[in-house]
């Protein structure tokens, strides 16, 4: 069963927990933030009136740390912080993995390697001092900056806030509508009776995070080979879009290499032509919409190209050529994804020689 718990720093002042305790399962505490080892200042306060309650409790450290050794400093001053709480804390360690104020863009933003190689230093410094350590950072980070099997091993703490009518549900997530998690931060809007404000609100899906509790995460072991594996994706058994990528990294494959040798199957077993093609469309057989336009693609068939044929064979009137006027911050990549095409296309029908210079009001043949 989920228990469910807030996560807690200085921003929420001397918050009331002993008001709150009956309310929540436990309580994930700021230690502190950057490679300067800055404590946050309600850490201890918090830390030791959980402690006092008997409110199980955790620790995460919000990271600024732009290389390795930056990471090594964070995880050295988490851990000389919650040295007295080592044998009293529940709720794991956790690494606060995102760029809520913009620092790492304005830095320049740090590859997707290396902002994994940070997660995984910090993750195992503080793993070797004896405490359980994970990740947290936002569904969309996992999906792409952090996606990588250096990570595997380590818990993941999740935030995605589901929505209804354009606003957060709050507490009315229902813990089972997600699986496969270890920890959900569902909301950052949940109202909790004594408390004026907005919390952070999460489902813990495990009763411990603490070394010899549960065992730490170990990467999924693929049983299949790429070949297999990229036939399925082919007859349509992984997906499309995010949903692919994030099923097989899940089930520990490398995407990059399953993708590529889908390519190459498609390209390889594309002895149709397009006529033929066509006609199978007409006759039901590659679905509607998005569902026909990636499978044909996952075959190595160009959409539009085929999409012309059964136009004209079901007697549809062919469209009229789109001209798109040219406004401010468009790039010819951006018009191009638009209108299902292709940059290189754009450019050569409209004669274009430097595709990054399109200037306002210019007319784009499409």
């Amino acid at each position: 069963m989920a228990k469910r718990g807030i996560d807690i720093s200085a921003h929420q002042g001397d918050i009331n927990l002993s008001a709150l305790k009956n309310q929540i399962d436990f309580v994930i505490i700021r230690v502190g933030y950057g490679t300067k080892g800055t404590i946050d200042t309600k850490f201890k306060r918090n830390a030791d009136l959980c402690k006092s309650l008997g409110i199980p409790f955790g620790f995460y450290w919000y990271s600024y740390a732009l290389n390795e050794s930056g990471a090594a400093a964070e995880a050295q001053a988490c851990i000389n912080a919650i040295a007295p709480y080592k044998d009293s804390y529940s709720m794991g360690v956790w690494f606060d993995m995102e760029d809520a104020d913009g620092y790492k863009r304005r830095n320049g933003m740090l590859s997707n390697a290396t902002l994994r190689a940070i997660c995984a230093k910090f993750c195992s410094i503080v793993e070797a001092a004896g405490y359980y350590c994970g990740i947290y950072a936002s569904q969309s980070w996992f999906n792409n900056q952090l996606a990588g099997s250096e990570l595997n091993r380590y818990d993941k703490w999740v935030a995605q806030w589901p929505t209804s009518g354009g606003a957060q549900k709050g507490l009315g997530v229902d813990p089972n509508s997600r699986t496969g998690l270890s920890m959900w931060q569902f909301t950052s809007a949940a109202r909790f009776n004594n408390y004026g404000g907005n919390l952070d609100a999460n489902y813990a899906y495990k009763d411990s995070y603490r070394v010899g509790d549960v065992a730490p995460s170990q990467p999924t072991q693929p049983t299949k080979s790429i070949d297999e594996i990229a036939r399925e994706v082919l007859n349509g058994a992984w997906g499309n879009g995010d949903d692919r990528k994030n099923r097989l990294t899940a089930a520990g494959y490398d995407y990059n290499a399953v993708q590529n040798k889908v390519n190459e199957l498609a390209e390889v077993s594309n002895k149709k032509s397009n006529e033929e093609i066509a006609a199978e469309v007409l006759a039901g057989k590659w679905g509607n919409g998005e569902d026909r336009k990636n499978r044909l693609a996952q075959a190595g068939y160009d959409y539009n190209t085929i999409q012309d044929i059964v136009n004209k064979k079901s007697g549809a009137s062919t469209p009229k050529e789109i001209v798109y006027t040219v406004k401010s911050g468009d790039t010819l990549s951006g018009i191009a994804k638009k209108y299902n095409t292709t940059w290189q296309k754009l450019a050569t029908k409209n004669g274009i020689s430097n595709p990054n210079k399109i200037y306002p009001g210019q007319k784009i043949k499409i």
